[in-house]
């Protein structure tokens, strides 16, 4: 199977949407001391959602790739958990699947491909580098432990810098959902290989 053959055939739709990414991260934010008590009190709640699952979009930048797609994560455990990215203008759906044997990833026409080593499976058959594994993490807004991360005025995490493969993934957290404070909007960037992954989550449940 070629390389990129699911995201030509799922997103090609979504390329215009993308273009529109507001990339850029904020400037001139203020942020708290880590010692925040109000932090350290959400930071343990965090800690103890082991799963759970989240709904909305994501966007996505690279030199080579540029597409937006509607999203379903739903996650137990670090061998355990699903994405499906899937379009809103065609029925064109994309799924991957983390098992104890490895990923599979799987198209609704049939395609499919396995492999034990996540991360090289999901850029040989999309064309993507994310740190699936981390953003596990990330996207509940919970920083690494040894992550340079900063704590915004709403006393949830604001940003952090974090080093992986040789670069530096940064992330900023633009907006939270007011009635459970978990991360909204979502800015990750890693500058050393130009990628850009802008999250927006709609639906929380854990």
């Amino acid at each position: 199977m070629k390389p990129l053959k699911f995201l030509t055939a799922l997103f090609i739709t979504a390329v215009i949407s993308a273009c529109t990414l507001d990339t850029e991260r904020p400037r001139n934010v203020q942020y708290l001391d880590k010692t925040d008590a109000a932090w350290l009190q959400h930071l343990q709640k965090i800690e103890k959602i082991q799963q759970y699952r989240a709904k909305g979009q994501i966007g996505y930048i690279s030199p080579t790739e540029r597409f937006s797609s509607r999203f379903e994560w739903q996650y137990q455990h670090p061998q355990f958990y699903t994405l499906k990215l899937y379009s809103l203008v065609s029925k064109s759906t994309l799924l991957l699947e983390m098992r104890p044997q490895g990923m599979t990833i799987s198209d609704n026409n049939g395609n499919r491909q396995s492999a034990r080593n996540a991360k090289l499976l999901l850029q040989e058959m999309i064309g993507m580098d994310i740190p699936l594994e981390q953003l596990t993490y990330w996207l509940k807004g919970q920083p690494a432990v040894d992550s340079d991360y900063k704590v915004g005025t709403n006393h949830l995490l604001g940003a952090f810098s974090y080093p992986l493969d040789g670069s530096i993934w940064t992330a900023d957290y633009l907006t939270y959902h007011s009635e459970n404070a978990m991360p909204e909007n979502i800015l990750l960037k890693n500058k050393n290989t130009s990628q850009t992954l802008k999250i927006r989550v709609d639906e929380w449940a854990f």
